[in-house]
C-alpha cells in the first residue's frame, strides 16, 4: 500500500484524494476544453466528460434514437406476458421488431388493441402509443 493513499493513519482511495477529502466519490473541477471553463468531472471510470457536456451527449444520442420508445413497449409486452401467460404470435413478432427497429403506425395501433385486453389502457397509451402523439 502506498503512502500516497494514507491519511491521518487511514486508507484513502484515488477518488479520495482526486476530490481533495469531498465525499462525492470521483467528481472533480477540471477545465473542459469543449466549455471553455473549470467545471465538474467524473473520474475516469465514470467517464471524461464534465456534467454540461455529458448531459449535452446524452440528450443527443436519445434525440437520434431510431427507436425511443423501445425500452417502454418491452416493458408494457413484459406485462401483458406476466397477465396473459405468453404472448400471441403477432406481439412475438412486434417484440423482436421493436428490438431493431421503429413500430410503424399501423402495427402500434394493432398492438395497442391486443395488448388492451390484459394491460390497463391508460398504460397501453403511455406507453406503447406515446411515441406517435405529438
Amino acid at each position: 500500500m502506498s503512502s500516497k493513499y494514507k491519511y491521518a493513519g487511514r486508507w484513502r482511495s484515488e477518488a479520495w484524494h482526486m476530490d481533495g477529502g469531498a465525499n462525492d466519490e470521483g467528481w472533480h473541477k477540471r477545465y473542459c476544453g469543449p466549455c471553455a471553463k473549470t467545471t465538474e468531472h467524473g473520474s475516469q471510470s465514470t467517464g471524461n466528460y464534465c456534467v454540461p457536456c455529458d448531459d449535452r451527449r446524452r440528450y443527443y444520442n436519445r434525440k437520434n434514437d431510431p427507436n425511443p420508445s423501445k425500452i417502454n413497449r418491452r416493458w408494457v409486452l413484459d406485462l401483458y406476458e406476466k397477465s396473459a401467460g405468453s404472448l400471441p404470435s403477432f406481439l412475438v413478432s412486434l417484440k423482436k421488431q421493436n428490438e431493431l427497429r421503429a413500430l410503424s403506425k399501423k402495427q402500434v395501433a394493432i398492438g395497442s388493441k391486443i395488448l388492451a385486453k390484459h394491460v390497463d389502457a391508460n398504460t397501453v397509451r403511455s406507453h406503447w402509443v406515446a411515441a406517435h402523439i405529438k
